[in-house]
């Protein structure tokens, strides 16, 4: 087994993020395939696909338990956290810390690894578009 953890920070309050990942956008966020190889050169590996719990509050920020799938296949499991961050300035606006720890199968690790960036990627940029259209 191999350890994930990655973080992000969001220029949104957990709310609202926590609010996102309520929704199906939760699931819709995870990347789409892009190491797809064509099955003749090399064997098919399945798509990796999340699964997130609906976040619960925990004192000031947020968590939710994450499952991410290969096919039928649990490819590693953990849990998603939100915590509040202060701006260090006072023009700066608060935002908050979106942290995910996940343990993996080693065979998939790597492929887990690049996909959750890009996870936490699009989960900041919509949080962030969302905030910014409030």
């Amino acid at each position: 087994m191999t350890r994930i953890a990655l973080s992000r920070p969001i220029q949104a309050d957990p709310s609202s993020v926590a609010l996102v990942l309520a929704g199906p956008a939760a699931r819709e966020l995870w990347p789409r395939r892009s190491d797809r190889l064509i099955g003749a050169v090399a064997p098919q590996r399945p798509a990796l696909a999340v699964a997130v719990d609906p976040p619960r509050r925990t004192g000031v920020g947020f968590t939710a338990r994450v499952q991410v799938h290969a096919g039928d296949m649990l490819a590693g499991a953990g849990r998603l956290t939100i915590v509040p961050t202060s701006g260090g300035a006072a023009v700066e606006p608060a935002g908050c810390e979106v942290r995910l720890d996940l343990e993996a199968g080693d065979e998939v690790a790597e492929r887990l690894r690049r996909d959750a960036g890009r996870y936490l990627d699009n989960l900041a940029q919509l949080s962030r578009e969302r905030s910014s259209a409030a």
